[in-house]
């Protein structure tokens, strides 16, 4: 018994020694190392920097579609059995010009097209005639030739299909295509 009363003795003071061990060993604690105020501020500012950038790319495309959807909507017409530029043709395509400046990376198809009347041979011609004379004045006024691509459609893509002078007029013309 005398060994049981000791056993119980030595286990009774080894359990409090067992709590205190675990409190006495060494705690490890991490800090978050907290950024410098410099370096917060230069992070917003870069923020800040590219997001300013990013608002100045998408107004700069919203603005070049909409250029571009006004190049695109103005067309160049001609009197009938003509290729010659006419004054109020010459006024829009010093604005085209001027487009095919400000966006030098910019490639244009040159669309010629005629009105119903003479064969598909005479209007093919006659088509690819105005196309070219719209890209002679383009070069004149310092646009590379190899950004205009004249193509002639003759008769094949009317704008108007009535059989009136109106309606020809309308489709006797040159249109531009921008080329993606």
């Amino acid at each position: 018994m005398h060994k049981t009363l000791r056993r119980g003795f030595i286990l009774l003071l080894m359990i409090p020694a067992l709590a205190i061990i675990p409190a006495c060993a060494k705690k490890t604690t991490t800090v978050e190392k907290q950024p410098s105020p410099a370096v917060d501020q230069a992070d917003t500012d870069r923020q800040k920097e590219l997001e300013a950038e990013r608002k100045r790319k998408e107004a700069k495309q919203r603005l070049f579609q909409a250029a571009k959807r006004q190049f695109m909507s103005e067309d160049i017409y001609f009197k009938r059995g003509s290729y010659q530029l006419q004054p109020q043709a010459r006024t829009i395509l010093y604005r085209k010009a001027n487009f095919l400046k400000d966006y030098p990376d910019v490639a244009v198809i040159i669309e010629g097209h005629t009105d119903e009347r003479g064969t598909r041979e005479t209007n093919i011609a006659f088509g690819d005639r105005r196309a070219g004379e719209v890209k002679s004045f383009l070069i004149r006024e310092g646009i590379e030739r190899k950004r205009l691509i004249p193509v002639s459609f003759g008769k094949e893509r009317p704008v108007a299909r009535g059989k009136t002078e109106a309606d020809r007029a309308k489709n006797r013309r040159v249109h531009f295509v921008v080329k993606d």
